[in-house]
């Protein structure tokens, strides 16, 4: 098993598998590739297009990007991307740690993006850049920031509720830790579960 498409594009690498109902974007953790441990982008990628046909592009975090130009050049081929779909599907976003945080920071200058799902997203590191992107979030966009219990940031986690915002919710996956390491099977469903 393997991707149908791959891209490379200003430093960033994308695996994409195809499907027509909708897309699915994933963003990896901070150095994270478009396999991740065990495989687990490219099976979470499988599953969604096979059981959703729905197109996913999971993308590459490089160190070497700085966090607006990487979230700037993955959205820009997801969207380019997604202009080849039908007009009126739905399109999504999965940011995992890092990615996720990138979701919080910039998400709200992606309007086509109708929900987003950030995992384990790391709270103490400039909160004051993901909170002041979260509340600019448009009503419309639906966000869902999760966190495992044993991840680092879970203890901060209620600082989320703080921005009382209506589309803003957050939840816990019990005995998660930060890569979901004894619980891959969980990880590859968090989208089926949170965002279709």
């Amino acid at each position: 098993m393997d991707y149908d498409a791959f891209l490379s594009f200003h430093g960033l690498k994308f695996g994409l598998m195809e499907g027509a109902d909708g897309l699915l974007i994933v963003k990896t953790g901070s150095g994270g590739t478009i396999y991740g441990h065990e495989n687990k982008y490219l099976t979470l990628a499988a599953r969604i297009a096979e059981r959703h046909n729905v197109s996913v592009i999971v993308s590459d975090n490089p160190l070497e990007l700085a966090p607006d130009e990487n979230m700037s050049i993955t959205m820009a081929v997801a969207s380019d991307y997604a202009s080849s779909l039908a007009a009126d599907v739905p399109i999504y976003y999965f940011g995992v740690s890092k990615g996720g945080q990138y979701g919080a920071m910039y998400g709200y200058r992606y309007p086509f993006v109708q929900k987003w799902l950030l995992l384990n997203m790391p709270l103490m590191i400039n909160w004051h850049k993901s909170r002041a992107g979260l509340m600019k979030m448009p009503a419309e966009q639906e966000v869902t920031m999760l966190f495992g219990e044993r991840d680092p940031s879970y203890p901060y986690a209620e600082l989320i509720d703080l921005l009382r915002k209506e589309n803003i919710k957050r939840g816990t996956i019990a005995a998660a830790d930060h890569n979901f390491s004894n619980a891959m099977k969980d990880f590859i469903r968090l989208p089926e579960r949170f965002l279709f």
